[in-house]
């Protein structure tokens, strides 16, 4: 059941925020319940401080039909917000566990701005009593964890409803609900986990076509949904723009990963896709290296292999699309890859089998990637238009195109590696 519904969004309503608008930081202990909000609060390490009210939300402001959602979700990044400061003021692992503790309740906020009143209403019941400011009481994990655990139950249901057919999706088979579902996690993953920090994000265009070019590593295509969530979330025009990224053709001929790539906006990687893309005015992220790149040894990490015969090259020349080169920093230790078992990927018909210090050995355990601090850099765009379209078919031109983008993200990766302190 497709349509050719446009796959870029459109940009925001200016009366419509994108995420609910914080306020100050407020001392809360959830009860977050429609009828009235949260009269009290007080926490067990406040060193017996007279709990003080909080504040109802504004009386000009008038909720809609999703006010039950938007305001538990205000309430809650109100939270967030609270154990950020408190965490601020600890250091080690206390400070660690306060940074992870906020990330979780921006993860449970945004969750709950797509779920319906009655999914609410169990969530509130099951924080009844968590007083969420304090987040080195085991209350509060054990509240938080019930949550987790009934969200990502509403969301299977969710997929569960879904393959009966009834959703939509654009030619390419990308499905907004499905990425609306995916955002909160990517999300914490990118706020939280890999604190990533973007920069250049002024170099992509707020509207139009261009070819993002970025560096490939860490064994699974985090960098690619990484990217997507720094545009999505930072950018300047906060115009919440998709990125289409390209991935190993391979990939189309697994069963379940196939269809879960395509639902969020991926494509397999071949020139043509490319060039249909670019011809829709999409952002498209390719990435040169393919194998080479997110099959690399720990050993060679941060040194770019080949791109290839400059295929991106010849798109963005034929579409006159801007390239972008994009340097990621951080993904290459995510999963450390210390060899390829080649025999038994043959004998799976994979691409490679990554073996790190954790996986196999720890089984699923040893596919959490590890918490690294990362670093994504857009770099000026270089302009294809003076060349025209019949430059594709210039060996020496995409030759050279190719090598200048591959020498400015090996030149901003070296950059990056000398300003970095500390891998984690």
């Amino acid at each position: 059941m497709m349509n050719d519904e446009p796959v870029n969004p459109p940009a925001s309503d200016p009366a419509e925020p994108r995420r609910p608008r914080r306020g100050r930081a407020q001392a809360v202990a959830v009860e977050m319940t429609q009828e009235s909000p949260p009269a009290t609060t007080g926490s067990g390490r406040d060193n017996g401080a007279t709990p003080a009210p909080i504040d109802p939300p504004p009386a000009a402001l008038e909720w809609d039909d999703t006010a039950p959602a938007r305001r538990s979700a205000e309430q809650l990044f109100e939270v967030e917000i609270d154990i950020r400061q408190q965490s601020e003021q600890q250091s080690g692992p206390q400070a660690a566990l306060g940074n992870f503790a906020a990330g979780v309740v921006r993860l449970i906020g945004e969750n709950l701005q797509r779920m319906t009143n009655e999914q609410i209403e169990r969530v509130t019941s099951m924080l009844q009593g968590v007083d969420l400011r304090d987040y080195l009481d085991p209350d509060f994990w054990k509240g938080i964890g019930m949550v987790l655990r009934y969200q990502i139950d509403e969301q299977i249901n969710f997929i569960q409803r879904r393959q009966r057919g009834e959703y939509t999706t654009d030619p390419f088979g990308m499905d907004r609900e499905i990425i609306e579902v995916a955002r909160p996690f990517l999300s914490f993953m990118y706020h939280t986990w890999w604190r990533v920090k973007a920069s250049g994000l002024e170099h992509v265009p707020a509207e139009g076509r261009a070819l993002l070019v970025a560096n490939h590593s860490g064994v699974l295509p985090w960098d690619g949904a990484m990217i997507a969530t720094a545009v999505f979330n930072e950018h300047p025009a906060q115009n919440e723009r998709i990125v289409r990224s390209l991935h190993l053709h391979w990939f189309t001929s697994l069963p379940v990963i196939a269809p879960t790539l395509a639902a969020l906006g991926q494509v397999p990687g071949i020139p043509e896709n490319a060039i249909r893309l670019l011809e829709r005015d999409e952002l498209v992220c390719v990435f040169p290296e393919g194998l080479k790149g997110v099959g690399k040894l720990f050993k060679d990490r941060y040194k770019l292999a080949r791109f290839g015969r400059g295929g991106f090259v010849q798109a963005a020349l034929r579409t006159q699309a801007p390239i972008v080169p994009v340097a990621v920093v951080g993904a290459e230790e995510i999963y450390p890859m210390l060899a390829n078992a080649e025999g038994i990927a043959k004998l799976l018909g994979f691409p490679y089998f990554p073996l790190t210090p954790f996986f196999p050995w720890f089984g699923l355990l040893g596919v959490i990637p590890l918490p690294t601090r990362w670093s994504i850099t857009f770099c000026p765009p270089i302009d294809t238009s003076a060349y025209g379209p019949d430059a594709a078919d210039d060996p020496i031109t995409v030759l050279a195109l190719s090598e200048q983008v591959r020498e400015t993200i090996q030149a901003t990766i070296n950059q990056k590696l000398a300003e970095r302190t500390s891998v984690f």
